[in-house]
């Protein structure tokens, strides 16, 4: 839920990798023939398109025809072999561990013992779909890694161009929305719940700006409101280690065990708040975000 790093990828050693696939005597491609009909269209070859920016990507958009011809709709066949050869390593180079759209859950490379070769429990997202738009099949910058709920349950073939919607690789979600809560007291209507029951808190997340439509979107599209209402209790956890640790009990756990439990204060608070409270470290941990925003509501951290 922070904007992912892409300095760490190197798009042209990719198309390098695709490109040496291409020319191998036995596949059914033709580098010469993609790039001409690329070229026609675009007025750039497969090494451009493969490499171009997010904002490159949507300039090339602009100029699509409705149809395409075989040997560009062959670049969504060719996105099957990357999947399969180079997406982990592509995931490692961008070196995420949980899914940026909604920060619920792991993605990460896993050795199968079974098939003996690193796989990855994650999806590549297309960020602007491969059936409405074949040519960025193998656009570096228009791969997503993310859950396979994101994308295959709630955004599918959304199409994002015409419907703006935080880009992971250009935006941050922790800048542009914030989680908020409140204890609701006990009445008529929720008397039925104990004094501290998750049922008693309500749970909101909205756009830092109300007229940001594309923060609101990403919101709706992915579910999250809907769905972190499942992870109350979490909220509740926070709202009880608030009132066991008060700053001066964190201050002595601190001057008591630093430098042999703990490194630094931010140690501690991962300990005591179960999440990542930096935010460029949301995306190492499920659940960094509603953690850090309830903690910081909390003036926990």
């Amino acid at each position: 839920m922070i904007k992912i790093d892409i300095s760490k990828i190197d798009s042209l050693k990719y198309y390098k990798y695709i490109e040496t696939y291409i020319n191998q005597k036995n596949t059914k491609y033709f580098l010469e023939d993609i790039n001409c009909d690329l070229l026609t269209i675009f007025d750039k070859d497969l090494k451009q398109i493969v490499s171009s920016s997010p904002y490159q990507i949507r300039e090339l958009i602009k100029i699509a025809p409705e149809d395409f011809i075989k040997e560009i709709t062959q670049l969504k066949d060719l996105y099957e072999v990357f999947r399969n050869k180079w997406a982990v390593e592509f995931m490692e180079d961008l070196g995420i561990k949980v899914c940026p759209f909604c920060n619920r859950e792991y993605i990460f490379k896993f050795e199968d013992k079974i098939n003996k070769e690193p796989r990855i429990i994650a999806s590549l997202d297309h960020y602007y779909d491969k059936d409405t738009y074949p040519f960025l099949s193998i656009s570096i910058f228009n791969l997503i890694p993310c859950c396979h709920i994101c994308n295959s349950k709630f955004k599918h073939t959304k199409n994002f161009y015409n419907q703006k919607h935080l880009h992971p690789y250009e935006d941050s979600f922790n800048e542009k929305a914030k989680f908020s809560q409140f204890f609701n007291n006990v009445n008529k209507e929720n008397k039925k719940f104990s004094l501290l029951s998750k049922e008693r808190i309500s749970l909101s997340l909205n756009p830092l700006d109300i007229s940001d439509m594309a923060t609101q979107n990403t919101i709706d599209t992915f579910r999250l409101e809907t769905l972190y209402q499942e992870h109350k209790d979490i909220v509740l956890e926070l709202i009880q280690k608030r009132e066991i640790y008060p700053d001066s009990y964190i201050d002595d756990l601190f001057h008591q065990y630093e430098g042999t439990l703990f490194k630094n204060r931010e140690d501690l608070l991962r300990l005591i708040t179960s999440g990542y409270i930096e935010a460029k470290d949301i995306n190492k941990r499920p659940l960094s975000k509603l953690i850090k925003d309830i903690s910081e509501e909390l003036e926990l951290i």
